[in-house]
């Protein structure tokens, strides 16, 4: 099962427990554990696979039990039983916004709508009956609202509609752009998911400062859109043409902190950070800290001044998931995370030079390329274009195609170098496809002609996880110039799940030949994921943020690499291309030698 399905389920159950009126702690922690294993950006079951289940923030023992028998027989009795004492047709309502377990369940009892495949299309034609309004506690306009929440929910606007961490960036900063100008703005912060820099997006979310709350509400409502959702004295939601949910609170400036905090999440950490606030004898809330015993409440203009009233040094967005933040702060032991500015060089960049490869280009020429990363400010690049097709290429042919790129790029260098205003340096480099027998798909003669290379999956990604561990050890221990392991899980979000493998075995390697495990800063992959940063971080291993852009304009996405880093508490010592360019080309060659 995947973790949007795992997270789905555990949320079935959390609702049956509403409905059937069990212990809100319980309703409490399911809900929790479900918000975890969604946001998680590494598969639950490779995390069962290696006895993690644990550590994942939010899932205690019990919940950790029924997921081992989930992965190792493909259900739960419990679960099952659970769900078995309600009708099954009211799960699917639960997809559509504005019908939480409750309604549900009171809809489909009244109504009869026993069957689960056609409920929502049932409920439809209720509401156009009119079938709903005279139920006790609905009413005409919960009627007009079901059928616009059904058409909502046709249009694709449900939970599982995630929006890359990039699109969702485009959009919060074109409506961002759209208020800044308002007269009584000073503030505007994203908020959940986007600030904490998630890999995948559900709805935006931000945060407005404001002395003119009306006429900040009032501009945000005017921002093109199909539909408002709601609005009212503390803010407003609208449903944009592309289907994606904005959602704008406002505030003022003087508890402006408090609020950003407060729904900046995860929920594991606002839990835990609550949880500390009682111990002070006070309570937290979006307008500030409530001393329980006077009940006054503390406002705060900025996050740093609310946890310093908790004895708490200020934690980084990204840092926040329940992970053991909120207890390194209190000792003054959080990581001096790493910055986009601390990045000198990006080693995993293609050009448009043909090597002849089963895979893409990149669009721009060495030239372009060299001219974009001197614009960044870079001291380096690193060109890893990918390897000649081995299926069109004999070996023999393979090394002459790369003797001639190498002269071709120092060519290409020298002529760019003598009219550069700002040098850069390069190193010649090829990405090398891991082959499923673990060999690499460059010919030992071929490695001549290279500084180093990144290996990484192109293919067989089915392979069961002994299988696959042998083929990349295979491929880590093949050539003293293999690097960087580029894009280890191979995955793509939202469309393909990432290999299973023993992270341990690999992690031996990594550390015991120095290798850097690359941190993909491409929006479709962000891999490795912060939670394989985290604890490849605890074992020393050494990472390359890197952009594998295959057109110079994808550069500029290095700040999502830069993300995943700071989520996996990465700090610039930990990332190898933070290093200055002689220390950067001892560590880069040393299999050279």
């Amino acid at each position: 099962m995947t973790n949007l399905e795992i997270a789905n389920l555990l949320r079935k159950v959390s609702a049956a427990y509403l409905i059937l009126n069990e212990n809100r702690f319980k309703i409490i922690a399911y809900d929790r554990a479900a918000d975890s294993v969604e946001h998680l950006t590494r598969e639950v079951k490779d995390m069962w696979d290696d006895g993690k289940l644990n550590d994942i923030p939010g899932v205690g023992q019990g919940i950790a039990s029924y997921l081992n028998e989930l992965f190792k027989s493909g259900r739960v009795k419990h679960f099952d039983d659970v769900l078995k004492r309600l009708p099954a047709s009211i799960f699917p309502l639960l997809l559509v916004p504005g019908i939480g377990p409750k309604k549900a369940y009171k809809l489909v009892t009244a109504l009869k709508l026993d069957t689960a495949k056609t409920v929502v299309e049932d409920l439809q034609r209720a509401a156009r009956s009119h079938k709903i309004a005279p139920m006790e506690g609905f009413g005409e306009k919960s009627e007009a609202d079901i059928l616009a929440n059904i058409d909502t929910y046709k249009r694709g606007a449900i939970k599982e509609n995630r929006m890359l961490l990039s699109e969702a960036d485009r959009i919060a900063g074109q409506i961002m752009d759209y208020l800044k100008n308002v007269d009584g703005i000073s503030h505007i912060e994203t908020l959940g998911s986007l600030r904490r820099r998630v890999g995948s997006v559900g709805d935006i979310d931000m945060a407005v400062a404001t002395t003119k709350p009306e006429e900040a509400i009032a501009r945000f409502v005017t921002y093109p859109h199909q539909k408002l959702i709601e609005q009212g004295p503390t803010g407003a939601s609208l449903l944009l043409h592309n289907g994606r949910q904005v959602d704008m609170r406002v505030q003022s400036p003087k508890a402006y902190g408090a609020m950003v905090q407060y729904f900046t999440g995860s929920k594991n950490h606002n839990i835990k950070l609550r949880e500390l606030a009682l111990a002070w004898g006070k309570s937290l809330n979006e307008y500030g800290i409530k001393d329980i015993k006077t009940k006054k409440v503390q406002e705060f203009k900025t996050e740093q001044d609310l946890y310093a009233s908790l004895g708490l040094d200020w934690i980084a967005p990204e840092l926040r998931e329940g992970r053991g933040e909120i207890e390194a702060s209190s000792a003054h032991k959080l990581p001096k995370l790493i910055e986009l500015g601390d990045i000198r060089g990006d080693l995993h960049v293609h050009s448009s030079y043909d090597l002849d490869s089963s895979h893409d280009l990149g669009a721009d020429s060495p030239a372009v390329c060299l001219s974009k990363a001197a614009e960044l400010g870079y001291e380096y690049i690193g060109f890893s274009d990918h390897n000649p097709s081995v299926g069109n290429h004999s070996e023999s042919e393979i090394i002459s195609i790369m003797k001639k790129r190498k002269h071709d790029y120092e060519q290409q260098y020298y002529s760019w170098a003598k009219k550069a205003i700002k040098r850069v340096q390069m190193f010649l480099m090829c990405e090398v496809d891991i082959l499923p027998d673990g060999k690499l798909a460059l010919p030992d003669g071929a490695f001549e002609f290279v500084d180093a290379v990144v290996v990484s999956i192109h293919s067989s990604f089915a392979m069961n996880r002994d299988k696959m561990t042998k083929r990349v050890v295979a491929a880590l221990t093949s050539h003293l110039k293999v690097r960087i392991f580029g894009h280890p899980t191979a995955r793509l979000l939202g469309s393909r799940e990432g290999v299973d493998f023993d992270w341990d075995n690999v992690f031996a390697i990594c550390k015991e030949r120095d290798i850097a495990l690359e941190i993909n800063a491409a929006p479709q992959r962000l891999d490795v994921p912060d939670t394989v940063v985290f604890d490849a971080k605890k074992e020393g291993i050494r990472f390359c943020i890197n952009t594998d852009a295959h057109a110079s304009e994808n550069m500029t996405a290095m700040k999502y690499g830069v993300s995943v880093a700071r989520r996996g508490w990465a700090t610039k010592h930990d990332i190898v291309n933070c290093m200055e360019y002689n220390k950067f080309k001892k560590w880069l060659l040393k299999g050279a030698t």
